[in-house]
């Protein structure tokens, strides 16, 4: 969510985050591994909150992902 606000980019798709992140990248930003976050970025594919293209994240309705983990 932090990222949608600092770094998104509002499209018709959702906000897609302007950063080429790696999963190791965001493994370390938040204190977990990367085998977590693959994981739980594909259960948030699966459930088509987000998409993926090009290592760029499309957060495709950032009030509900921001639901999601409260």
């Amino acid at each position: 969510m932090i990222l949608c606000r600092d770094f998104g980019i509002p499209s018709t798709e959702g906000v897609t985050v302007d950063l080429k992140l790696s999963h190791q990248a965001i493994a370390e930003a938040i204190g977990s591994t990367r085998v977590t976050v693959t994981r739980l970025l594909g259960d948030l594919r699966d459930q088509q909150k987000i998409s993926i293209h090009k290592k760029k994240i499309t957060v495709h309705n950032p009030v509900l992902l921001g639901q999601s983990f409260t």
